[in-house]
């Protein structure tokens, strides 16, 4: 709880904006022809969200913060319903008529892209509710202000309306001499560009600007914008906004498309037109900084110009054709106490596994900072996506399944600030149903056949790794012993002969593990309490089990280079020193997992259910 309510006090201090999808008006024209099918401006605040809004603001508890979030995921799912609803209506109607296909395309299109980018609309649309100035705030009046505040990124961050013009770059030339950009003549722009976006200026060109305005006004500071600010600014970009990309040979005036199209509180130009200058380095080495550009220009490809695009950077030295800049004001020069940073969270290691013939098993790697999991099935034939149910924990059972059939999913981490960009094809892990015969199970009686382990009792008895422990049982629930997990590795390298003795006292001739153990402390996989003393029938310990996996992994070739961080676990200094990187290592490879999104839990024993897990994980991730 006490962790959960410091999320929220944070987001309430970080402060952040993007808009979700608007809802047309209806009429009695056919269902293409209606413009409720484009989505192109931002909706009004209903009564009770202004209202939850101002009781988050006024008292940010964590009851009221959830409330809050609650109306907003209900007036998403809302808005997604009603899209669902046109789609299949747009399906009847245009069906047999000519470009009907094309039209249902494109609004399948609409609501696939609403559905990708659910949780980025949902937690942008919570934080940004924090700034106090959002009530007050009018986007209508926006044109007559020269600067826009960015919500979400502190009360004195405010942006530019438009991107910087050359005419307002050529009076910072004109008052300092500095030099004109290379398609400027004799130190002038081309005649009647006087409106359109300054071009062929680098990121080091931009920050003199910056430097020029703040010692022109004497009071507010200038700069330009970081990524997550520039997001900010601008707001989710609408899929049928219209904006200078695809549609001209150059640049246009700033304000070409301000009637029809306009970013998250009224700024303009966003998107197309030129790429825009930010302080967010992308990588520096060999002397050469490279920055991070936003928004794409007239010539990029409409899906780079998407707000949450983070893939283009550019050499913060050079000029470019495509790239212009636009500036932050921060008023009397007072930045804020704490830095907005949108952070993308990585991708989740998935593994798949069917556990009957109806029922498959997601598992996956905790992502650091997620609270929760959104599952997704993809169906690989036409491309689209639907949400599933989402968990706080790294696994689930998703049942209801037809036999013997292929199955997709994606998970996406998320967090009440940040979320996985990674809701597409190259995230998806397949998996196929079984078709057992009738009453057929994993072979063991206290293994039921939609248990989540099922699918890996299955793997290790079926591989010879482990077997039942007497009268057709399993005994999933016990633990595993250190002679047991020595054994199965053993067992997994072929039962490799040892001609040395044994080194440990309770180790006796002639047991059942003797071979394994004395093959595993001569290749260097395991130590034992002390050099004489193993613990055979000890049960081992998570991090036990985790160095014990990554001599072994490194004994037999494979790549244990992977690196995962630890410090969002609360009980992360309690692993001991001699597994830390061996814990890093199997979290990173999706082996070991926490027990929950902020506990590890080093000490804790494995099951003979979640040892065989492991297995299957190691041997189809790691030793592959």
């Amino acid at each position: 709880m006490k962790k959960a309510i410091a999320l929220v006090t944070a987001v309430c201090l970080v402060l952040c904006l993007l808009p979700a999808a608007v809802l047309g008006s209806d009429d009695d024209m056919l269902m293409y022809e209606n413009s409720d099918f484009i989505e192109k401006e931002q909706p009004e605040l209903d009564e009770e969200t202004k209202e939850l809004i101002a009781l988050c603001q006024s008292e940010p508890t964590l009851e009221n913060y959830l409330k809050l979030r609650d109306k907003v995921i209900g007036n998403y799912n809302a808005v997604l319903a009603r899209k669902e609803e046109k789609l299949a209506e747009l399906i009847v109607e245009t069906d047999g008529k000519p470009d009907g296909g094309e039209l249902v395309a494109e609004m399948e299109e609409i609501v696939q892209e609403m559905y990708v980018n659910y949780w980025s609309r949902i937690n942008s649309s919570m934080l940004r509710f924090t700034d106090p100035r959002l009530l007050d705030w009018h986007v209508d009046a926006a044109s007559h202000y020269e600067y826009i505040p960015v919500m979400g990124a502190g009360e004195s961050i405010y942006i530019k309306r438009t991107p910087v013009t050359n005419a307002e770059y050529g009076e910072f030339i004109a008052a300092t001499g500095y030099p004109a950009p290379e398609n400027w003549l004799g130190g002038s722009y081309p005649a009647g560009e006087d409106n359109y976006p300054v071009n062929l200026v680098s990121y080091e060109d931009a920050e003199a600007y910056c430097a020029w305005l703040t010692q022109e006004d004497g009071v507010n500071t200038y700069r330009l914008p970081s990524e997550s600010e520039w997001e900010l600014a601008a707001g989710h970009m609408p899929k049928d906004a219209d904006f200078n990309c695809g549609v001209n040979d150059g640049r246009t005036p700033v304000d070409e498309y301000s009637d029809v199209t306009r970013g998250a509180h009224g700024a303009v130009d966003f998107w197309g037109n030129v790429w825009e200058w930010t302080s967010t380095v992308r990588s520096e080495e060999d002397g050469v900084t490279v920055l991070g550009v936003k928004g794409g220009s007239w010539k990029s490809e409409r899906t780079d110009c998407r707000t949450e695009y983070r893939d283009e950077s550019r050499d913060a030295s050079h000029g470019y054709e495509d790239v212009g800049f636009r500036v932050i004001q921060v008023l009397n020069g007072e930045e804020p106490e704490q830095t907005v940073e949108l952070a993308t969270m990585p991708a989740p290691v998935v593994t798949a596994a069917a556990v009957s013939d109806s029922a498959v098993r997601l598992s996956w790697t905790a992502v650091e900072g997620a609270v929760e999991y959104q599952i997704f099935s993809y169906d690989s034939e036409t491309g689209l996506v639907a949400m599933l149910e989402r968990t706080s924990g790294t696994q689930i059972v998703l049942d209801g399944l037809e036999p013997e059939r292929e199955y997709a999913y994606i998970v996406q981490p998320l967090s009440y600030t940040s979320i996985g960009d990674n809701v597409s094809a190259q995230y998806a892990v397949t998996v196929t149903t079984t078709q057992p015969a009738e009453g057929e199970n994993s072979g063991f009686t206290d293994v039921p056949a939609d248990a989540w382990y099922a699918g890996a009792v299955d793997y290790v008895r079926e591989n010879g790794l482990m077997d039942g422990t007497g009268g057709g049982t399993f005994s999933p629930d016990e633990n595993t012993s250190r002679a047991m997990i020595v054994t199965i590795l053993w067992r997994l390298q072929g039962e490799p002969e040892q001609e040395g003795a044994d080194v440990f006292t309770d180790v006796e001739p002639g047991a059942w593990y003797e071979a394994a153990v004395t093959w595993a402390a001569e290749s260097g996989i395991v130590d034992g309490y002390s050099s004489v003393l193993f613990g055979p029938g000890d049960a081992v310990t998570r991090e036990q089990l985790a160095a014990i996996l990554y001599r072994f992994a490194a004994v037999h070739g494979a790549d244990t280079s992977a690196f995962a961080g630890l410090a969002s676990y609360a009980d992360f200094d309690s692993i001991s020193a001699y597994a830390v990187r061996a814990m890093q290592w199997a979290c990173a490879e999706g082996l070991i997992t926490g027990v929950s999104a902020d506990i590890l839990d080093p000490g804790g024993t494995a099951t003979r259910a979640q040892t065989a897990t492991i297995l299957m994980r190691l041997c189809e991730n790691v030793l592959k």
